[in-house]
């Protein structure tokens, strides 16, 4: 009975936290293969406008974008690593003004998906004269 007691809190201790595993998960370069935006169907993105995204253990990221733009920026995750927040800090060398607060409460996008080879992140907003809310999904597959 110790025996078994014994394997389930290693095997808890292997795992580590939901967090730990996202960020381990989320933590490396990222291509943009496709988008749905709302209400239309799956789009795929040619590869020489796909963004290029690698997400860093430090809570920051780089992203390429159209092989000429160069962004650096933060991410984290909400409290219960669901949603992500992105902030931009950098583009191409200069840096933006304005970047004193990031915490928790900016991380509104949705993870939808977070797979070893798959992210699917869906981008909240609201749409048209009505308001009506809802979100465009971006899907990355794994560059490493």
């Amino acid at each position: 009975m110790k025996l078994f007691f014994t394997i389930i809190i290693l095997s808890f201790l292997q795992a580590g936290t939901g967090t730990d595993n996202k960020r381990n998960l989320l933590c490396h370069r990222w291509r943009e293969v496709g988008m749905k935006n709302f209400s239309e169907n799956y789009k795929a993105v040619d590869k020489s406008m796909a963004e290029i995204i690698r997400f860093k253990q430090d809570g920051t990221y780089d992203k390429d974008l159209y092989g000429s733009l160069h962004f650096k920026g933060q991410w984290l995750f909400s409290n219960d690593s669901s949603r992500i927040a992105l902030r931009i800090t950098e583009i191409n060398g200069r840096v933006l003004p304005g970047n004193d607060s990031f915490n928790n409460e900016h991380a509104t996008d949705s993870i939808i998906k977070l797979t070893q080879d798959t992210l699917i992140i869906g981008q909240l907003k609201y749409f048209g004269p009505g308001k009506k809310y809802g979100h465009d999904d971006v899907y990355y597959l794994s560059e490493e």
